[in-house]
Parts: C-alpha cells; structure tokens; sequence
C-alpha cells in the first residue's frame, strides 16, 4: 500500500478582504467558519460580516492507494479539524465568536460508522472504482432508465449504493455492524460534532438513491435490494441546522456549545454558489486538484453518458455538472516533469509561454487517472502523440494544458449543445496560471474571466450558507450583489489568429480516445 500526502500545511495568517471596506484587519468580531474537506487537505477560513476572510488554515491529507482502491481514514479529518479550531483559539477566535460552522467536502464517499458513531474501516472515495460488478449486479435489479429517471444520473461503481453493495457482499460483519453510512467526508465531522448524522441533497445526489424531484431517499429500491433504509443519514437543506456542538466536542475543539452547525453542501454545490451561479443558463469552469464544468438548468440535460445533475444547494434547480477527473493534476504533474522541480510554477510558466503554440502540433490525452467525462473509463491513461524532433520541453508543457482545454471544451459543449458563450468564469487554484487561462481561451475561443482570490471563492460559497441561516444576507441573490460581484477580475482575451490551429486540432483530439482505448493498458 502506497501512501499519497496533500499539500504543504500554510500556518500563515491572511486576510482577504472581498466586500466592505476593503481593508485587512486582524479584529473580526462575530464570524463564519468556513470549512472544505478535500481529498489533499482540510482548508478553513473565518468569514466576517465585512466579507473579510480571515485566519486562513490549511492543513494535509493523506489518501491510501492499493491497486485500483483509493481510501482516507475519516478520524485524520476530524483530527485535522480538530486542530483547526485549536489555532483559531489559540489567536483569540473561538468559543461564542464563531457563530456557526458552515462545511464543504468531497461527495461520493462511503464512510461506515458504528453506533458509537466510530469508522468501521477507511472511508472508500469517490474516485475508488472497486464495486463495478455491484453496479453491474444493481442496474439488472433498477435499470439504467429507471436509475436515470429518478436520480437525473447514470450509474456505475463509483456510486456510494455501489460501493454498499460491495461492503455487503465482501466485508459482512463491517455491513452488519454499520449503523450509519455516511456519503461526505463534511458528514464525519459533523456527526462528531452534533452526533448527528445527515448530509445535505447536493452530497445526495451522488449516492445513486436519491429521487431528484422530492431529494428524498428511494426507499422502495432499498427494499427490493435487501438493503436497511435505517442506516441512510437524513437529507438536510444546505443552509439548514443539523444542531449546536455537543459537550465533549466544544470541549476538544474550543467552540461554544451554542455554535450552529449546518448540513453544508458538497465541493461542487459550494463552488457553484461561490462562482455566483444561481439563475438558469450561469456557468463556470471549477479548477481544482480535479475539476468540472458545470451550469443552473431547470431540467436535467439528455445528452451522452457523464454529466452528473445535483441537487442545487440555493434553490430547486440543479447543476448540470461534467466531472474531470484530470484537471490542476495534470498541471502539477507537467511542472513536477518539465520544470526545474515540483514547485517551479513560475518557471513552468515561463517555459510554457516560450512554446510557439502556432506550430505545436503535439496533442496530449490527460488522462492520468482514469477519467468520467467526456469519456466514462476509470481504465483510460494518458498519452502523447505528434512528437518528433524538434518537440521541446515547452512544447510537451504546453500541449499538457492544452488537453485539459480540450476537455473543457468537449464538456462545455455537451453542456451548451455546441452554443459558445461570450465569457468563462473560472474558479479553484488552477486561474492563478495565467499560461493556462490563455491557453483556455484561445482554444475556447471565448473570454476567460478568474475572479482575484478565486481559489477563496469556495469557501466564500460555503460562507453563503451560514450568512443566510443568520440573516446577515436576506438570501443568495443579495450575497451574490454584495460579496462576490464586487471583486476584481482578470479577463483572458481569445487570440483569434490561433482559431484555425485550435479548431484542427481540437478534430484530431476528439478521435484520440476511440482510437488508442483498445492499446490503453490499466
């Protein structure tokens, strides 16, 4: 078993001011804890009424990989939160000050938990394929057009009903003596923190048993599939209160015991309310370790196989959502292997820029880790073509972020039905490459907009959630005008003498995954 660490802990203390007055200061009066659980770390950040984020923490994580199995042990996210809370006391911000606790995290998990509320074994990831023969075995039972009916998705063994079939019939005493099965990494620490368990219908969505149209357990499918209905966590609105912190964890933590807890929203429903997407037709490009593209539509999308359709944590709408697996991945994996060293962005960024991209033809499939969209094969690798002689390093560099604009673009245009928007808005740490947001353009061949800080606005979605539950908003839409559409933006322009090369381009890669797919060894 391998071990996968996150990155570098940040101790620093930052201010961001996003609204208000616009200056830093260290005095924050009454706040909201924002909190993202990610598969590389624990980030958290406390959110004043000024819209000043404040105390910005990120602590590491580790994932275990075993063959094809990538787990966590859900106690390392309550530590790190643990921990969290511990630096923000130890600087005076604690206790009563920390009105209520606001979470995001990673969907799409399996976490079982005892009735003593303890991890019967390492959470099984969303990105953990290891029960496709359970998915196989459920849809002959459900169907895929049943499937698709109720819950807006497709279905495979990525899916936590999956990955509970798999439990069931591989580990029965740990599926026996499970009293809640939890589907967010947020879900863990909130049931530590409230002895509560629930999750949130954005986190539902992706568990393969939630009806879209009530976001009410299927539990008609539970009994024809021999499954207990019992050990399901309730499903609570995002901005809803799932209860106040318990004695014993005010106790580790240094919190009130008046501190609200709220449900909380998956990364992706967060990340849509930060990237201000709320009306019917809004979109974004959510760059992060993975990514999505994704956009507020009122029905589901009958499209090719891929886009996923959450439940939308403001409203009754969804987001549509076409999940990458290979997104800042790759970017870290192409700096790690044509820059000075893993950390060498800036030179990275250089070396890209020096790559004459109106001459390079080599063409990159990023899949480095499988991918769900615009192809579904957890099996799929990536792949260089077009090399020759002359191909450079910064030639190699660039054509890494070229095809993860590719991808983009396949995605968006399932989304759109080919339609092309005017602008982009994208969020998640892979805006601050502003090689890459050219490259984004030009093969979009539409305006790139990354919003300053865009790395924050996650957990400026998240935030949303407590400011409404406290009224300190009257409701999305007014914290939308007063804290996100203030900020500054940087505009990446299409360079229209290169939409010739991209459009020939962009043919040629579509046909490399149906071409190499029967060589691709997994």
């Amino acid at each position: 078993m391998t071990m996968e660490s996150g990155v570098s802990a940040e101790q620093a203390v930052k201010d961001i001011p996003f609204a208000g007055t616009g200056a830093e200061t260290s005095s924050a009066g009454e706040v909201v804890a924002s909190i993202d659980i990610g598969t590389t770390a624990i980030k958290g950040v406390l959110v004043g009424r000024d819209g000043v984020l404040r105390h910005e923490r990120t602590i590491p994580l580790t994932t275990m990989h075993q063959g094809g199995y990538m787990e966590q042990d859900p106690e390392s996210w309550w530590t790190a939160f643990v921990q969290m809370c511990r630096d923000w006391d130890a600087l005076g911000v604690g206790g009563k000050q920390i009105r209520c606790v606001a979470f995001s995290g990673q969907m799409q998990d399996l976490i079982a938990v005892d009735s003593d509320g303890a991890p019967l074994r390492p959470a099984i990831l969303y990105s953990d394929s290891r029960a496709g023969v359970q998915a196989e075995s459920l849809l002959a039972q459900i169907t895929e057009r049943e499937m698709k009916r109720r819950t807006g998705n497709h279905f495979d063994g990525t899916f936590p009903l999956a990955k509970m079939a798999w439990m069931r019939e591989h580990e029965p005493d740990k599926y026996d003596q499970s009293r809640y099965f939890l589907f967010g990494s947020k879900d863990y620490v909130i049931l530590k923190l409230t002895g509560k368990a629930v999750t949130d219908p954005t986190t539902a969505s992706t568990v393969g048993l939630m009806d879209a149209a009530s976001r009410q357990w299927v539990t008609e499918w539970t009994e024809a599939l021999q499954m207990d209905a019992g050990k399901l966590p309730a499903i609570i609105p995002s901005v809803g209160l799932v209860g106040t912190v318990t004695p014993e964890a005010s106790r580790l933590t240094g919190l009130s015991t008046d501190t609200r807890v709220l449900a909380g929203a998956g990364d992706a429903g967060s990340s849509t309310l930060g990237a201000g997407v709320m009306a019917e037709g809004d979109m974004y490009v959510y760059l992060g370790t993975t990514g999505w593209v994704a956009a507020a539509v009122e029905q589901p999308i009958e499209s090719a196989g891929g886009i996923f359709h959450l439940a939308h944590p403001a409203g009754s709408h969804l987001i549509a959502i076409a999940p990458l697996l290979n997104a800042g991945s790759v970017h870290q994996w192409a700096v790690g292997n044509f820059a000075e060293g893993p950390e060498d962005y800036r030179g990275f960024e250089q070396l890209v820029a020096s790559s004459r991209r109106e001459r390079n033809r080599v063409l990159f499939l990023p899949y480095l880790a499988g991918e769900r969209c615009p192809v579904q094969d957890p099996d799929a690798t990536g792949c260089y073509v077009g090399l020759t002689g002359e191909t450079t390093r910064a030639d190699l560099g660039a054509a890494a972020l070229e095809g993860v604009s590719f991808a983009i673009r396949q995605v968006r245009d399932l989304l759109l039905s080919g339609q092309k928007p005017d602008a982009m808005n994208v969020i998640g740490g892979g805006g601050k490459s502003e090689a890459w947001m050219q490259i984004l353009a030009d093969i979009c061949s539409s305006q790139v907009l990354v919003p300053a800080d865009a790395q924050f606005l996650p957990a400026l979605g998240v935030a949303s959630l407590g400011f409404v539950h406290l009224g300190w908003s009257a409701n999305f839409a007014e914290f939308k005008a007063a804290y996100l559409q203030k900020g500054e933006h940087a505009g990446y322009a299409a360079n229209r003498e290169l939409d010739d090369h991209y459009e020939a381009k962009f043919s040629k890669y579509k046909q490399l995954y149906a071409a190499l797919q029967p060589v691709m060894v997994p």
